[in-house]
């Protein structure tokens, strides 16, 4: 997990030392995401492009000088299987391979002799051997710029999930991209130019949907796409498509032979998400998704560090770590300490109180980068670890997104009824917003019946009208950027259509509001305290079973149990049904009974409580005299980092 940035232009197109200067003036930027070490290479053979490759390492696989980055990769004179015709390949690469174990020795077989111990080496090998089609190949988290010096070719590369971010911004001849869009906005290369619809869009949807950002040309590369650049233009390719991936067959349609393969999946995935170098744990919350992922990694923790690979720094128990609050209502440590009690781990609990979020404010923008409403948990989440000693941490990001555990995936069939009715009967709709804040959003089904309207329904933080009121603009300029939205998605709309809702939806929160939130803001929060957070549930491996399954595999009906005066657990009379029963199955037999059947809380901080104390105090604080604040804390918070950004 690292910082990456770069420069690349056509001969005498931009001066060698301003790029040179801009590239370091990024790698400034984004120290904090690889403190351990740091890396600048320009090529010598500036035949038709300039290239300089900067980078900031955090090290977590080889911990040596070895895995020292830009790294190069010099192609054998006598390498038969060898496609590239470059004296050599130089990658900068932020991320993590889980199977590059298993493709290193594939490339052994082809007769390639590796310096180090390495995922990086791996990737710069694996193109040798096969290009672009590499790409597709590996397993994990990764964002990356590599120049083929042969074909005088940059590509900038990014994972199948959009777990790991990349920003780009291609001017006359040149290109540049970094791991932040502060770092390349502070390069000084690049022309102010800011995006008057991003605004509109994060007030919409609580942050800014890729690949758009507050500036109008740096762009956020999508996930499962590369982008070639050769001799001044360029190209984008989609390697990955996700929607393929719900459209396909599914392996079974038996609960009982899917809860039996997701439990070796996710065991597999685990497994190859252990693989470290460097101090490792795992954040439990209490919930369902992260107790989940403790007992599973607990039960293969013992095997692994017997792993052929080795780890160097150990612990001799797994560690776990949790945020706690003062207030109760929030508190779950009762859930964390029933898990804690079933694996045995060396728990560590952080207090995480008002004050420390007061002290943390002016930290936590500095660190957010692009707008969003989410982040909060995770920065203090990835304080925790640090002080902890952990360099790496795994969590449950991405299960209620892949197994349905938001109430909304049960809600969504009316809400797709209410969004087919013809127009004049939708006239009831529009009267949500007068109803009060709970039918507000209806108004979004009365315009339309996209798909997009429907999940701006379940998703939308403010209403059009609140949106124009904030911005000072009219209600028909946002609803234009909504029309230009779903005019941008019409092919997706389409073939959206020939999934069942639950599916649908599925892959909506997959890639809206898992990669364009929780997974973005996991990657800016954490790195700021140089910590890597590892998503288990959101492995290639796992996502290509699970998607495909039918909804009622997905939904099964199964209820939660309660504990009888006699001390056994029995499903009690009107109990509700259980929240993702394919996962909770899957390890049921590991999981204690108390979690299985627990009612779903979220991870959540008193947010509401803390943001009108800061209100009442008389702080100069966004949220003190606007009246669209009073509703919920994430629009509290919105109105807050929209007045921060304004100032910026």
């Amino acid at each position: 997990m690292c910082g990456i940035c770069g420069v690349v232009s056509c001969k005498d197109s931009v001066d060698k030392n301003s790029a040179a200067s801009a590239v370091r003036e990024m790698m400034a930027v984004q120290e904090r995401r690889g403190p351990d070490d740091e890396g600048i290479w320009q090529n010598a053979d500036d035949r038709s492009a300039s290239v300089v490759f900067g980078h900031n390492r955090l090290a977590i696989i080889d911990l040596s000088k070895a895995g020292h980055q830009p790294m190069e990769f010099r192609v054998p004179r006598k390498s038969a299987s060898s496609q590239c015709q470059s004296a050599s390949c130089w990658i900068t690469f932020n991320g993590e391979i889980y199977n590059f174990l298993e493709l290193r020795d594939g490339l052994k077989k082809k007769g390639y002799k590796f310096r180090t111990e390495t995922d990086t080496e791996v990737i710069l090998v694996l193109y040798d051997t096969y290009q672009t089609k590499a790409f597709e190949m590996l397993r994990g988290m990764f964002a990356f710029g590599l120049w083929d010096a042969g074909k005088q070719k940059l590509f900038l590369v990014r994972d199948h999930f959009g777990i790991k971010p990349l920003y780009y911004w291609v001017g006359k001849n040149v290109v540049a991209f970094a791991s932040t869009v502060k770092a390349l906005t502070r390069s000084n290369i690049i022309p102010p130019h800011p995006n008057t619809e991003a605004l509109t869009q994060f007030l919409l949807l609580g942050s800014i949907p890729e690949p758009y950002t507050t500036h109008a040309d740096i762009f956020m590369l999508p996930a499962g796409h590369y982008l070639e650049w050769h001799n001044g233009t360029h190209k984008l390719a989609k390697y990955y498509d996700l929607l393929d991936v719900f459209k396909r067959r599914a392996s079974t349609t038996s609960f009982e032979e899917a809860t039996h393969r997701t439990r070796q999946l996710l065991e597999d995935s685990v497994r190859a998400h252990l693989i470290s170098d460097a101090p490792l744990g795992v954040f439990l919350s209490g919930g369902l998704d992260s107790s989940a992922l403790a007992v599973l990694t607990a039960s293969r923790y013992a095997d692994q560090r017997g792993f052929k690979r080795g780890l160097t720094r150990i612990s001799p128990r797994l560690i776990t770590l949790s945020v706690d609050f003062e207030e109760k209502e929030f508190s779950e440590r009762l859930w964390q300490d029933t898990v804690v009690r079933a694996i045995g781990s060396d728990h560590h609990r952080i207090i995480v109180r008002k004050k420390d979020f007061d002290d943390s404010v002016e930290e936590i923008f500095d660190a957010m980068d692009q707008p969003t409403i989410d982040g909060v948990n995770t920065f203090f989440i990835a304080w925790a670890a640090k002080k902890t000693g952990l360099k790496t941490v795994l969590s449950g990001l991405g299960g209620d997104e892949l197994f349905l555990g938001y109430p909304h995936f049960r809600r969504i069939l009316w809400m797709r009824a209410l969004a087919r009715l013809p127009r004049a009967a939708k006239f009831f709709l529009r009267a949500g917003e007068i109803a009060g804040d709970r039918y507000a959003k209806l108004v979004y089904l009365a315009k339309s019946n996209s798909w997009f309207s429907s999940y701006l329904t379940l998703r939308g933080l403010f209403t059009p009208s609140d949106v124009a009121k904030i911005l000072k603009s009219s209600e028909r300029e946002v609803w234009d950027v909504i029309q230009k939205t779903e005019q941008q998605h019409g092919e997706e709309e389409r073939r959206l259509l020939a999934l069942d809702p639950v599916s649908a939806l599925s892959y909506l929160e997959m890639t809206r509001y898992m990669r364009n939130q929780l997974l973005r803001d996991t990657d800016v929060m954490a790195m700021h305290h140089s910590v890597e957070v590892r998503v288990p549930f959101i492995d290639r491996e796992v996502v290509e079973f699970i998607a495909p399954l039918p909804t009622d595999v997905k939904l099964a009906h199964r209820k939660a149990q309660i504990k009888t005066a006699n001390g056994k657990w029995q499903v009690a009379s009107g109990a509700k049904p259980i929240s993702k029963p394919l996962l909770a199955t899957a390890v049921e037999n590991l999981l204690p009974q108390e979690i299985f059947s627990r009612s779903k809380m979220g991870f959540t901080f008193p947010f509401q409580a803390w943001l009108g104390q800061i209100a009442k105090s008389g702080k100069r604080f966004a949220i003190s005299d606007l009246r669209l604040a009073k509703t919920h804390w994430s629009r509290q918070w919105a109105l807050e980092v929209l007045a921060r950004h304004r100032e910026v």
